[in-house]
């Protein structure tokens, strides 16, 4: 697998520069996967003010529809095959890089690194900034100026460029970054040394479909420079953990996203036998889908009735367990695998905050350990907790299918979905599910559908224009 890639270089000033500070790449089996180029803080500084000076102004000159040409481009870049630290990969080799340094499945990753080409397109790109202009049009963005409501205002961008620190829990999240200078903004992107590789194939992409080097930076860096590349730039964008939400949200030059929180509202009174087999489904496949690892993955399920709950709990419990553990390159994975190590941490710290739940996938598994360690890999098995409404662990999310259920009386499933990415209510009376939409703690509501129904040119937290963009009285 070393022979794949045997380095990766930062993306700078349109070449490609091999740090003199290289890190190796361990899989999560231990073994060599590639030298990493890193890059000082010193590089974010250097790149920043040529980033919002040349950058932006190429950048400006640059019409939509070109723009929208150079990503579609990319697209077709992006799946060749690509010569990266003069190295030719395929993007299925790619794929296996992933796959090795995150543990998720390649099933996963192979659909998740698809999904970029499969945007890279007129129609769908055309469609995202649509949904994202003030006026439904896409000329806003070359004349910087619109009409609504018969009253004229200016479209100007808040920053002259954004810098970006992307996760590494899934490959898709790397187009968060990726889109920005579609909007004719240009960005820094500091990717996850754990997964910097989907965001550098997509950064690579562009360069070599048109966008002005200026314009997009990829660097890998330690976490002590995301402070740096999110202040010292005009915006920024973070994901993190509660804690990255307390030191950055009352900024409002700086995105933070955080945990997900993502629920699941079971409205069983009076359901039907139809939607009950829905709720079993959605339940399950919100759950474990992409082994689990996205903010939008359902982690709390919310029933709010006696009637089908032992059933419908029981039932779940056992399709989860169902699931094994296979080698995360085998098709048949849909469990994440971690390092040895990892695993055995965190199921220990999920052991201490167990008290008084009861795990409901343990009697199908056959024991109760949900810890399972093979010789190069760790797994933590599938799990389905109930608890109570007021249990510190009904907030709890970790990277694999996890979850818990609560059975509340009907006054309590208000209180208990606030402070959610994503909520999808099973019922049958859909005109109960405008009161959630009231919630400003819930920021997407999906009725009868997965919590992961994902459309990027729908709001995340908001339109990603709400926050590149504002508007501004204006008589030119």
């Amino acid at each position: 697998m070393s022979s794949l890639l045997s380095d990766l270089p930062t993306l700078r000033n349109g070449t490609e520069y091999l740090s003199s500070t290289k890190v190796p790449l361990k899989g999560i089996n231990g073994k060599f996967l590639t030298n990493i180029s890193f890059s000082p803080e010193l590089h974010i500084q250097m790149a920043i003010p040529i980033n919002r000076g040349i950058g932006f102004r190429k950048l400006s000159k640059i019409p939509i529809d070109d723009l929208i040409d150079i990503y579609v481009e990319a697209g077709k870049i992006f799946s060749k095959e690509m010569v990266i630290g003069g190295q030719s990969t395929t993007l299925e080799d790619w794929n296996k890089l992933i796959t090795l340094s995150t543990g998720m499945p390649i099933s996963v990753v192979r659909n998740a690194v698809g999904m970029i080409p499969s945007f890279f397109k007129k129609e769908q790109l055309e469609r995202f900034l649509t949904a994202n202009s003030p006026t439904g049009e896409l000329e806003v963005y070359d004349k910087l100026m619109g009409v609504r409501g018969k009253t004229k205002f200016g479209f100007a961008p808040r920053g002259k460029n954004v810098g970006v620190a992307l996760p590494g829990n899934h490959p898709a999240v790397a187009l968060f970054g990726a889109l920005i200078p579609l909007f004719k903004i240009p960005a820094i992107i500091r990717s996850s040394s754990s997964e910097p590789f989907t965001s550098y194939r997509i950064c690579k992409s562009l360069w070599e479909a048109g966008i002005p080097s200026e314009a997009l930076f990829h660097f890998v860096t330690t976490h002590a420079e995301v402070d740096t590349l999110v202040t010292k730039s005009d915006l920024g964008i973070v994901f993190g953990s509660d804690w990255t939400i307390q030191m950055y949200g009352k900024n409002n030059k700086i995105k933070a996203y955080g945990p997900g929180r993502s629920k699941i509202l079971v409205d069983a009174d009076k359901m039907s036998t139809y939607r009950m087999r829905q709720a079993l489904d959605i339940a399950y496949r919100s759950i474990t889908y992409d082994g689990g690892r996205g903010c939008i993955n359902a982690s709390g399920i919310i029933y709010n009735s006696e009637e089908g709950y032992d059933e419908f709990k029981h039932k779940l419990a056992r399709k989860l367990a169902k699931i094994e553990p296979y080698h995360p390159l085998e098709e048949e994975s849909q469990l994440p695998a971690m390092t040895k190590e990892a695993a055995i941490n965190l199921a220990s710290y999920i052991n201490q905050r167990m008290k008084n739940t009861k795990d409901l996938t343990a009697e199908y598994r056959g024991y109760d350990d949900f810890l399972y360690l093979n010789g190069e890999f760790g797994y933590l098995l599938p799990m389905l907790l109930e608890i109570d409404e007021n249990h510190k662990m009904r907030t709890d999310e970790y990277p694999f299918p996890f979850g818990t259920i609560t059975k509340v009386e009907e006054y309590l499933p208000h209180e208990l979905v606030r402070d959610t990415l994503a909520l999808s209510v099973i019922t049958d009376k859909k005109e109960k599910v405008k009161e959630y939409l009231l919630e400003p703690s819930i920021h997407k509501v999906f009725v009868n559908e997965s919590s992961f129904l994902m459309d990027l040119a729908a709001p995340h937290e908001g339109f990603m224009s709400d926050f590149l963009y504002q508007k501004k009285a204006t008589n030119l």
